[in-house]
């Protein structure tokens, strides 16, 4: 049976075709992926020459396309335009794709073979952008817990894979939210304010749904427009409200208690890996650095706003 991924797409700049991708296409070579990798992983560490920029840090950069290319239309869609069946497919993948992760990032052969070449990079005369390569590729595998001990590394594995599980049922939750709510409009005075575009889009929201008048929804394209534009403001307060309190409910796409669980196992991880708190862990990479600079930043914009 042939399957999209697993050829070449033969179509211009290599854009996904969707139109020959069935549901049925993306498990089998999620699976295949996986096993490509781990042959490339394996290639690397089993390499009995010492190990160089080539044949370690920039093969394992070449690594896993395959499923780079699977999971990247996979998950996107899962985002943006899911149905039950490629949410059943992501709670059935999503711990396997986790492991898989793991056993790259814990590897110890692998991570022996990258810091070796880490710590010669000084006599290796390296471009500014290997340079750059080669430090991410160190610190991304510190930051994955490669330096921490056995007992440890058991803990960082059943921690990413509760969160993995946890961060993709609450993306699942807030997106049937945002699509189960709209505001259905009959009256056209209700549409005062809006540009024509933001209308004739909100008709045409109504027809598919098979209503009468227009709708608004919770989508940017919709929302965005009538927060903007609409001179009706108990009508902006309604979908504000509705836009902020998404999760929240007493019902089955609650969210309250799994951020409240992403909350503890991200710190959890964290200080794991030696930082107080997640915020910590999170801001090294980030412009800000810590989380002192982000409050300080924040309180300059409340001096400045007052």
């Amino acid at each position: 049976m042939q399957n999209p991924f697993l050829e070449p797409y033969h179509t211009l700049h290599d854009a996904t075709p969707f139109d020959r991708i069935k549901l049925s296409d993306y498990e089998p070579a999620m699976r295949e992926s996986m096993k490509q990798e781990d042959e490339e992983i394996r290639q690397i560490i089993d390499n009995p020459q010492k190990p160089t920029f080539a044949n370690t840090i920039l093969a394992l950069e070449h690594a896993g396309k395959l499923l780079d290319r699977v999971t990247t239309v996979f998950f996107n869609l899962t985002s943006a335009e899911t149905c039950d069946e490629m949410d059943d497919i992501a709670e059935k993948m999503m711990p396997e794709l986790s492991e898989h992760a793991n056993n790259i990032s814990l590897n110890e052969r692998l991570f022996a073979r990258i810091r070796q070449v880490y710590e010669q990079r000084e006599t290796l005369n390296l471009s500014a952008e290997e340079t750059k390569l080669l430090e991410k590729t160190y610190d991304g595998f510190i930051r994955n817990g490669a330096n921490l001990s056995d007992q440890d590394k058991e803990k960082f594995r059943k921690i990413s894979m509760e969160l993995s599980s946890l961060t993709l049922k609450f993306s699942q939750n807030h997106l049937k939210e945002t699509n189960k709510f709209e505001l259905q409009l009959t009256d056209k005075t209700e549409l005062e304010g809006l540009p024509e575009s933001a209308v004739d889009a909100a008709a045409q929201a109504a027809r598919e749904k098979g209503k009468e008048g227009w709708i608004i929804t919770l989508q940017a394209p919709s929302y965005v427009p009538f927060m903007k534009y609409s001179s009706r403001r108990d009508l902006r307060q309604k979908l504000y409200m509705a836009y902020n309190t998404q999760c929240t409910h007493d019902d089955e796409l609650n969210n309250l208690e799994i951020v409240k669980q992403l909350v503890n196992l991200r710190m959890q991880l964290a200080q794991l890996l030696g930082y107080k708190t997640y915020a910590d862990y999170v801001l090294r990479k980030r412009m800000a650095e810590n989380s002192e600079n982000v409050y300080h930043l924040l309180d300059q914009l409340l001096d400045a706003y007052t």
